[in-house]
């Protein structure tokens, strides 16, 4: 009698099939990468298309001004001179807040939750952004809240997004409400912007929270998350005279001159710079917190600059026309600044 012939694979011809198969696997794997991180840029750049068309809305209904970066909740101008409250002790009103939730409160379940506000939140950044400075404890990253534990911000509870501080206020309405200063903001129209179509309105943040972090306005050392703060195009070594620091243009005294940052004031791999989360990043640039976000992070040399070792990743970039483009920030001063060439807002 013939012994039965048995059906299926030897050790060699599994071997083999599973060799075929790794090399398959290690074939597409770059591939589908490459796909989702275009697919995530994508995704960001139609957020920042929405929210243009959130602002123009605004814009609308507010008789042609862009809207404020932030500012302090129960925020009151007495006699055309004082602002009150001095400190934010119930929080941020935060521009995400009301460009589509004009009802929003400071204890609606909203602001409890990231769902219903995927606009703000870019998937190439963890966790699709960064918290407020004041959030619930869930959403916190491990920080404090900078106002105490029951204090919400009315603000998307993740950002990955900045406005251009030129263009929109923030915090500082009166003279001599902080540092003494003479500077204070205004409300600005975007007609005024005499190129709205090289001039960029909003831009994408770092999602490493070493760099979006500041200290407390409560004093001390301790650090809060700062994702409501706004960036500008200047630089504080090349302004006239110098800034303490780039977010500080209030501080300017009058007859001063803003210096706009050039490429050698930026720095060429932020990620790295900021890695230490423990202490707060002093840049000569705010365009420094712009995210190096999309495509694989590589080094090298950006027109403009002879240094070498830049993170070549992009960035998005919403323009006051509405028009988003994908490029370096270096390109953004480089061969000219499109952050507005005067800062609007601060004008006195």
């Amino acid at each position: 009698m013939k012994t039965p012939k048995r059906s299926g694979f030897t050790l060699v011809e599994l071997l083999v099939v599973i060799g075929i198969l790794s090399l398959l696997i290690s074939i597409l794997l770059p591939t589908l990468g490459a796909a989702r991180r275009s697919a995530n840029a994508i995704k960001c750049a139609s957020n920042l298309r929405a929210i243009g068309q959130g602002i123009a809305n605004y814009e609308a209904n507010y008789g042609g001004a862009f809207p404020p970066s932030n500012y302090y909740v129960g925020l009151q101008i007495v006699n055309s001179s004082t602002q009150l409250p001095v400190l934010p002790t119930q929080g941020y009103v935060h521009w995400s807040s009301f460009l589509y939730r004009k009802t929003l409160s400071a204890n609606d379940p909203a602001l409890l939750s990231t769902f219903g506000w995927e606009i703000f939140q870019c998937p190439s950044l963890q966790n699709g952004g960064v918290p407020p400075a004041n959030t619930y404890a869930a959403n916190s990253d491990g920080l404090a809240n900078e106002a105490g534990a029951n204090v919400i911000d009315l603000q998307a509870p993740r950002m990955s997004y900045m406005l251009n501080e030129a263009l929109t206020p923030r915090s500082i309405f009166t003279a001599n409400f902080r540092s003494g200063n003479v500077r204070y903001y205004h409300f600005i129209k975007a007609g005024r912007v005499s190129k709205p179509a090289e001039t960029i309105l909003t831009s994408e943040m770092s999602g490493n929270q070493g760099a979006m972090r500041a200290l407390s306005n409560f004093g001390g050392s301790t650090p809060v998350s700062n994702s409501r703060r706004p960036v500008s195009g200047i630089s504080a070594s090349l302004s006239n005279p110098p800034l303490s620091s780039p977010d500080q243009g209030y501080t300017l005294p009058l007859g001063g001159t803003y210096g706009w940052a050039t490429v050698d004031k930026l720095s060429v791999d932020p990620e790295a710079t900021f890695a230490n989360t423990s202490g707060i990043p002093t840049p000569d640039t705010t365009l420094d917190f712009i995210g190096r976000n999309h495509g694989v992070k590589t080094h090298g040399i950006v027109a403009g600059s002879s240094r070498g070792g830049w993170d070549l990743r992009k960035s998005n970039f919403l323009y006051v026309d509405g028009h988003v483009e994908t490029k370096h920030v270096a390109e953004t001063v480089y061969p000219r600044s499109q952050w507005g060439g005067e800062f609007y807002s601060l004008e006195q």
